[in-house]
């Protein structure tokens, strides 16, 4: 019985990485941590990745280090990175390993520790060049088998949102047949530090990253709002009037006043800040389509376990299907969320097509029009403030008006108070 061939992975891996000194290191971090606290979340990020990369096929494994290489040289071959642009870095670590007789050459960077051996020993199936792009427009692999390094990376711009764009484009006018690998997240600011975290919380960077986080009074409404949905005793407070946390009716199903809702919903569905997905649940359930968007990983997390499909993203990033959509739902106190309903109703616009609705639940106060700054409070813990709306369906009435939104019905039940929109 004949084994399976080796796949046509890489032969070297090459890892573009530097010394995480205070200050030289993940410098973008330094917006919600320290320079040492960046430097540490730095070192975790370089242990991670070579973990995999010492799991991997590879037949050499190299690392290409700016600064000190001690300790991490230990267990791998290490090669200065020299001086130049990055381009001219990529271009001098690809030419010393181009004729020695290492074959096909992968290089990944320090920036995603999420890496798995998996990834690194992805098949190239006979391709010329493979490219892993990054969700911020660059890339965190690529990986050449004979190609000039000069001609793959002179004149390419780096760090910005299209680098990955255009290195692609290079490849192919090359004439070099091209894999792409799955797409990662860069670890470049904090935002992409939290995210990589919740979704990868074995990895000894998220651990870091929680305990650096749990270390603090202050912490981000986000990460409050997946204490609270992971358990935690948490209320929402403001200035005036508190907003009341109810995890354990966001966590429930529908209820009977949750269902009218449903039934006046037109597919498909686009549920704003759906926490764990009790109205995408029970919209799927009535067989209208529908997706759940809420900035808490641990709320997306919940709904997702529940079968209630969920993005974790806010409302002012890119969402699928924009324009298209039947219906935006904005129930609990979701209308009030960032304390400008205008900007809330027009961007709720963009995302339904011509004669969708936007529902939302409203104050039972029809005259209400007020912002207050929330805070979240937790055993010790309390985040920066948050502005939000307590909006009335008169206030909501008049500013829909100036949108080109109509208001198509008005009700109430157990105490709740709905109006629906629609778009012209």
């Amino acid at each position: 019985m004949s084994s399976s061939p080796r796949p046509d992975s890489a032969e070297t891996l090459l890892v573009l990485a530097k010394e995480p000194v205070p200050g030289r290191v993940k410098t973008r971090l330094h917006a919600r941590f320290s320079p040492h606290e960046a430097a540490a979340l730095a070192a975790c990020s370089i242990e991670d990745t070579l973990a995999a990369v010492r799991a991997s096929r590879a037949r050499r494994k190299v690392l290409v280090w700016d600064g000190d290489p001690y300790p991490w040289n230990l267990e791998f071959d290490s090669v200065p990175q020299g001086s130049g642009t990055l381009n001219d870095r990529l271009e001098a670590a690809f030419r010393g390993h181009r004729d020695d007789g290492s074959g096909s050459v992968l290089l990944i960077g320090m920036d995603t520790p999420q890496v798995t051996p998996a990834l690194l020993d992805s098949d190239w199936e006979g391709a010329d060049a493979v490219l892993g792009l990054s969700e911020d427009g660059g890339y965190w692999a690529i990986g050449l088998r004979a190609a000039d390094p000069r001609s793959v990376f002179a004149g390419i711009p780096m760090s910005t949102d299209r680098t990955g764009a255009a290195q692609l484009a290079r490849l192919a006018a090359l004439g070099l047949s091209v894999r792409l690998l799955p797409p990662l997240r860069d670890v470049d600011l904090p935002a992409d530090a939290e995210q990589v975290a919740a979704s990868h919380p074995w990895l000894g960077f998220s651990r870091r990253h929680r305990a650096l986080l749990d270390a603090r009074a202050e912490q981000t409404a986000e990460r409050l709002f997946d204490l609270a949905f992971t358990g935690a005793t948490t209320r929402v407070t403001s200035t005036v009037d508190a907003l009341d946390l109810d995890v354990a009716r966001w966590s429930a199903d529908a209820d009977d006043v949750d269902l009218m809702v449903v039934s006046r919903c037109e597919p498909p569905v686009l549920d704003l800040g759906c926490g764990p997905g009790r109205m995408v649940m029970a919209l799927n359930r009535s067989g209208r389509s529908a997706l759940g968007v809420d900035m808490s990983a641990a709320a997306v997390g919940a709904s997702m376990s529940r079968g209630a499909p969920a993005l974790h993203r806010r409302i002012n990033d890119s969402l699928p299907g924009e324009g298209r959509w039947g219906t935006a739902l904005l129930v609990d106190s979701n209308v009030g969320m960032g304390g400008d309903l205008e900007a809330l109703l027009r961007r709720c616009g963009d995302l339904v097509g011509a004669g969708g609705l936007i529902i939302c639940e409203v104050d039972p106060s029809h005259d209400r029009d007020e912002v207050h700054s929330l805070v979240l409070t937790s055993e010790g813990w309390h985040s920066t403030p948050l502005p939000w709306g307590r909006i009335g369906a008169g206030t909501l009435a008049r500013v829909a008006s100036a949108l080109d939104l109509l208001v198509a019905e008005e009700w109430s039940a157990g105490g709740r108070v709905f109006v629906s929109l629609r778009k012209g």
